[in-house]
């Protein structure tokens, strides 16, 4: 970014030598398994212990605006030290990314007019119960922690898909991973991670993420069957620039709820008439198959586009996959023509290492005379790791499941199906994720 300047890299470094201690590892010990129930009108919040259980009933409430505000008073109810929470947790970010001052207000001012207008009043009804912390106010926490994947590149996810031949059930069988910045000392994202359906007369999404967070970092449409996620997609020598661009992780929402197939999604989201600050991915998963959407905003490499990688596209040299029925996906381009943020760029030790990590678990599993993936086989893939434990991405461990994985998803579209690892609340990932799987009932 052009706001970096070298002592916040100094700071920066300073701050992941002390992350790097694995203060992370350990057990989901001291989680609270009692299970509140908080409702004010259309928004219900229950505790599930390791996440909470949102509702927003648009069949009950039609106004965004008074919906939000509904939202903000259970929100406070739920965790009345919220703001103060989210506040800390963007000031560490902020520290992290060298953005000092009111930078980072600044450049959510420039994407908020371009909002679709029915988001924007959720927004305006949820900071309107707020008062602001940490010298933020209180449309500062609500509009930028909404913005986050706008605002900053605090992520360094994977995906997985497998479908037909490739699948023991031959049914899609989609996988994401969120590597998100949780926190470094207080830890605070873990404590208000969420899963929040959005009900509506004629269909019903769910968003998994975060307490207050409205945007889609992982997005189910339960009609439609569609699951989509958010990657990074950095290139190097890119300068950022919010001015008139859109928020891709609230239009990507909007395309959820709105589009019938992944194909249209993905038409709406490559609109040249669609301008944002980020590069990214899109892992997108129906019934059918699993896709990438590249969405190189960059202008860099041969044939820059923003379109879709299947299976059988033609990739970068360098970049090698035989494997019909199966597609994976890091923090990269790889279609044939792109901008090579693979094996160049500031992430390319990360990519190279998680890309070959995840060739080699798969080839284990193949060669094992497992011709076909089992939802148990891509769960164990996308777990995988280099040492005796998941280590840090922040050192270029380059493991697929590691320190700063918050959030995982096997998804079944054709089953509706979904198994959810949430981040156990006292910030820590233990060498075996299994037990923190959740079953997520996907209900209309």
């Amino acid at each position: 970014m052009k706001n970096l300047k070298k002592s916040g890299f100094l700071f920066t470094a300073l701050l992941l030598v002390i992350c790097s201690t694995h203060l992370q590892a350990g057990s989901a010990a001291g989680i609270d398994t009692t299970h509140r129930i908080i409702t004010e009108g259309a928004v219900t919040i229950e505790d599930k212990g390791p996440y909470y259980m949102v509702t927003l009933d648009y069949t009950k409430e039609s106004n965004p605006r008074k919906m939000g505000e509904m939202y903000g008073h259970c929100i406070l109810k739920a965790e009345p030290e919220y703001e103060s929470m989210v506040g800390y947790y963007m000031f560490e970010i902020a520290t992290l990314e060298g953005l000092w001052g009111k930078t980072v207000p600044e450049h959510m001012k420039a994407i908020k007019p371009q909002l679709p207008l029915f988001y924007n009043e959720e927004l305006l009804g949820l900071s309107s119960v707020m008062k602001g912390s940490w010298t933020w106010s209180n449309e500062e926490i609500v509009y930028c922690f909404n913005l986050l994947p706008d605002l900053f590149r605090t992520t360094q996810c994977s995906a997985f898909g497998c479908w037909g031949d490739a699948s023991a059930n031959g049914k899609n069988i989609a996988y994401r991973t969120l590597d998100w910045f949780g926190g470094l000392f207080a830890k605070d994202l873990p404590l208000i991670q969420s899963v929040t359906r959005i009900r509506y007369r004629d269909r019903t999404i769910y968003l998994i993420g975060a307490l207050g967070h409205l945007g889609c970092i992982t997005g189910i449409n339960v009609n439609t069957g569609i699951m989509a996620g958010i990657l990074d997609s950095d290139v190097s020598g890119t300068s950022y620039d919010p001015q008139d661009c859109r928020s891709y992780n609230f239009d990507l929402r909007k395309a959820l709820e709105d589009c019938p197939g992944t194909g249209k999604l993905a038409s709406e989201l490559t609109s040249s008439s669609k301008k944002y600050a980020f590069s990214h991915l899109l892992v997108l998963a129906d019934e059918k198959q699993t896709c990438i959407l590249e969405n190189n905003i960059s202008g860099q490499g041969a044939h820059p586009g923003r379109a879709l990688r299947y299976d059988t596209s033609q990739l970068n040299p360098g970049i090698k996959w035989n494997h019909p029925h199966i597609i994976g996906a890091v923090n990269c381009f790889m279609l044939k023509g792109q901008a090579n943020n693979f094996s160049e760029g500031k992430h390319k030790k990360i990519n190279v290492r998680r890309w070959s990590l995840m060739l080699d678990k798969l080839k284990t599993r193949l060669v094992a005379g497992k011709n076909r993936l089992t939802p148990a086989d891509v769960q164990s893939i996308m777990c995988s790791y280099y040492g005796d434990e998941p280590g840090s991405l922040l050192l270029n461990d380059g493991d697929l499941y590691n320190l700063q994985t918050q959030q995982m998803m096997l998804y079944i579209p054709a089953e509706r199906s979904l198994k959810a690892f949430i981040k156990p609340k006292k910030g820590a990932n233990p060498s075996n994720p299994s037990p923190f799987f959740y079953n997520i009932p996907l209900e209309p």
